[in-house]
């Protein structure tokens, strides 16, 4: 299937959950994210990256987040037409950019948000290629954020396109390397 008609089947299953239904699934996952910490504590003493949801979009609940797991999160901000990460200073604000006062950082893994995700790490973004030009040579981790609906067999990827290390949805952790469930 081509990317942008599976893109716009996927973003109308998104936008048909209720404001209810994307906060339910919010808090499974989030719950799901603190598993993953517990499951390898050392990324607690790393920098990490979240993202600011847009409109029907899943994300971790971050006061719940960082409740369990206090680690030091970035969030996205715009720089021209690329993107980098920052570390707010006080709570983060803003849409899909981290509005000022922040500082800049270089983070050792991410919560990457996206339309669709394959269990074998691809992930169909929203077609701008944000997440796929910063990380293009990046070693970081990259940690898939879905509701279980955004899981797709089929997600077609081209060369430039990032793949993930870990899936995570409100039912289950995913490591994408060793195939297995957690």
């Amino acid at each position: 299937m081509r990317k942008d008609i599976l893109r716009s089947e996927l973003l109308r299953s998104l936008t048909a959950l209720s404001n209810d239904e994307i906060q339910g699934l919010s808090f499974s996952l989030t719950n799901q994210i603190i598993k993953l910490f517990k499951a390898f504590p050392e990324f607690m003493d790393q920098i990490g990256a979240g993202y600011l949801p847009l409109k029907a979009e899943i994300a971790p609940v971050y006061q719940e987040l960082l409740k369990s797991v206090p680690v030091a999160l970035a969030f996205p901000i715009a720089k021209g037409e690329e993107m980098s990460f920052a570390i707010p200073d006080g709570l983060p604000r803003g849409g899909m950019w981290l509005q000022p006062p922040y500082h800049e950082v270089k983070p050792n893994w991410f919560l990457i948000p996206g339309v669709g995700f394959g269990l074998n790490g691809r992930r169909l973004g929203r077609g701008k290629g944000y997440y796929d030009r910063y990380l293009e040579s990046s070693q970081a981790l990259k940690i898939g954020i879905a509701w279980s609906g955004q899981l797709n067999e089929e997600i077609p990827v081209e060369s430039h396109d990032c793949h993930m290390d870990f899936i995570i949805t409100e039912k289950f952790c995913w490591n994408v390397k060793q195939q297995v469930k957690f």
